[in-house]
């Protein structure tokens, strides 16, 4: 499945992308405010691709114009995810290399992706959540429709340490009106 936005398309991540996912993901910037370690080699990159990337429900963000990727978006099923409370909930979940913030890439990725769970899906609620001094992501989110729902926190296993987070969510208006 491949998605389409006016700079964007998001398809599914294949080994191809390998180096593309390595050159973005070794970035200091990129992963830590997400809650990972910065890749450290290309077999790790590979690990990551092969385990986490490619499924599904996990997207490649592409620039049309250029066929770069510059980031990853998912919309995870209540079974992947850490928030949802039922079956008819999904979690959105991304992230985007550094030398790209600032474009408004994401924000136009995580609407299509909104549009998709509620839509095609008929999910009731999509969640989303950001580290609290990830300032990048919790305007993305503002700029999707999320509105705050709870504080929470988790253990970041590869950053060895408690991680803090905001979660916000975002109703499917027309589906709970009926």
């Amino acid at each position: 499945m491949v998605f389409e936005t006016k700079r964007l398309l998001l398809r599914p991540w294949c080994m191809t992308d390998l180096q593309s996912l390595y050159e973005l993901a070794k970035d200091p910037h990129v992963g830590p405010p997400c809650g990972w370690n910065p890749h450290t080699d290309i077999e790790e990159s590979k690990c990551v691709l092969e385990d986490i990337l490619m499924n599904e429900y996990t997207f490649a963000v592409v620039l049309k114009e250029t066929n770069e990727i510059v980031g990853d978006i998912s919309l995870m099923p209540y079974c992947e995810s850490r928030f949802p409370e039922n079956e008819n909930q999904g979690e959105i979940g991304f992230w985007l290399g550094y030398p790209y913030w600032g474009h408004g890439y994401i924000p136009e990725a995580c609407r299509r992706m909104i549009q998709y769970g509620f839509e095609e899906l008929k999910l009731e609620r999509i969640w989303c959540a950001h580290n609290l001094d990830n300032h990048n992501s919790k305007r993305v989110q503002e700029k999707s429709g999320f509105v705050f729902h709870h504080q929470d926190s988790y253990y970041a296993k590869e950053l060895d340490k408690r991680v803090e987070v905001m979660v916000n969510c975002i109703d499917n208006k027309i589906n709970n009106e009926n």
